[in-house]
């Protein structure tokens, strides 16, 4: 079962905790490493393109949402629960997809799109720690 932002935050407002899966302290330690030194290089993002790529709207269908649920914002897009990055990269090999505390930070959708590794890892996020 999922929520949008508005009803997590009424939840969060009465005190009332929702369950949610929690990776291992060694996946944790490893994201906030990869997230604190991949801080400050968000790509700026256009949510008509992505709107475009296949890839992309394979993903939202995997997360239950719509292209009308997405909200664009500067450096990211807003999915209701979980806030999406996008790294600029060149090379999709040494790549990590990583979540932590509602931020889901990955290379581009075309760097995904061209990864096999990439595209796994991603699912393996989405069906671990986002659903």
């Amino acid at each position: 079962m999922s929520i949008d932002q508005r009803q997590f935050e009424q939840l969060s407002e009465m005190g009332i905790s929702l369950w949610q899966r929690r990776a291992q302290i060694e996946d944790t330690n490893s994201v906030i490493s990869t997230a604190n030194a991949m801080q400050n290089t968000y790509q700026v993002i256009n949510l008509n393109e992505l709107a475009a790529n296949q890839c992309f709207n394979d993903i939202l269908l995997a997360l239950d949402l719509t292209i009308g649920e997405v909200k664009q914002q500067n450096d990211h897009l807003d999915l209701g629960l979980v806030n999406w990055y996008f790294i600029d990269a060149k090379d999709a090999d040494d790549q990590v997809i990583s979540q932590l505390n509602n931020k889901l930070i990955t290379p581009t959708i075309k760097l995904i799109a061209q990864s096999a590794k990439l595209k796994k890892q991603l699912w393996q996020t989405i069906s671990q720690q986002l659903t």
